[in-house]
């Protein structure tokens, strides 16, 4: 499976000029069977990426595909059992269980009116077990920590069992124990289901450490795309982050760490 921007281009403003766009003339594509992160400073258009690759926002220009198929040529319930979320906002309204939430998964597979299979309701309970929530399937979301809430959501995605997962800073409440699971489950999904995995992430060492390949943008544009050892420099987080670091490869985690002096 392979995702395809072609001079995809993109402002919340119709009249935009080619200088305000959020996302300029982007180029690349991703392939199945690879971890790819997104880096790069606030503003730089790392979630609109995502959005426009999902089919939550359409490009002013260029087009984005799936296998050669135009991301809005899919109906939504085709695209959802090909794309699965799991954003930072996470906002749920009603005080709907864990295991309800896990389940919401499973709606592109069953039928209108009908109630979930045998086989929904077993993953659901596969995945609240893989996922350490099995204990807190009957508690509802809005009793839950923002951490606790946050791997609901993450296992919901996962319950939704598609070859491609978008990840929107989706470890930004978990602990580090929790962080570190659910990177092992999708980095093992990845290896071993051969899927495509997009994360977006503000810790540096944390793309570096679990992903295949790099991409960093700013103001729109790609400054760099490549294989993670290739693309972490201390040049490049000087041009786009503008702070001096020291990058150094660690034999701990087989992969560069970056280092930030205080002087």
């Amino acid at each position: 499976m392979k995702i395809s921007l072609n001079h995809i281009s993109f402002s919340y403003d119709a009249d935009a000029g080619p200088a305000d766009m959020i996302i300029k003339d982007f180029r690349g594509s991703f392939t199945a069977g690879a971890f790819y992160s997104v880096i790069g400073p606030n503003g730089s258009g790392k979630t609109t990426l995502l959005d426009l690759i999902s089919g939550f926002l359409k490009p002013l220009s260029g087009a984005v595909k799936i296998d050669g198929t135009p991301v809005f040529s899919f109906s939504k319930k085709a695209l959802a059992r090909l794309i699965s979320v799991v954003s930072q906002d996470h906002a749920v309204n009603f005080p709907f269980s864990v295991k309800d939430i896990v389940l919401m998964g499973r709606h592109p597979y069953i039928p209108r009116f009908s109630p979930p299979s045998a086989e929904d309701l077993n993953r659901a309970e596969t995945v609240m077990e893989t996922c350490g929530m099995r204990h807190l399937q009957d508690r509802k979301i809005n009793e839950l920590s923002g951490g606790e809430r946050q791997r609901c959501v993450f296992a919901r995605a996962l319950c939704q069992d598609t070859p491609i997962l978008l990840l929107d800073e989706a470890f930004s409440n978990m602990d580090i124990h929790h962080t570190l699971d659910m990177l092992h489950l999708v980095k093992n999904s990845v290896k071993e289901k051969n899927k495509l995995v997009i994360s977006v992430f503000h810790d540096l060492n944390l793309a570096s450490t679990w992903s295949d390949d790099i991409l960093v943008l700013k103001n729109g544009e790609i400054r760099a795309f490549g294989n993670s050892a290739a693309v972490l420099t201390a040049k490049t987080i000087k041009e786009v982050f503008e702070v001096n670091s020291i990058v150094e490869y660690s034999r701990h985690v087989q992969a560069k760490q970056v280092y930030y002096p205080i002087h």
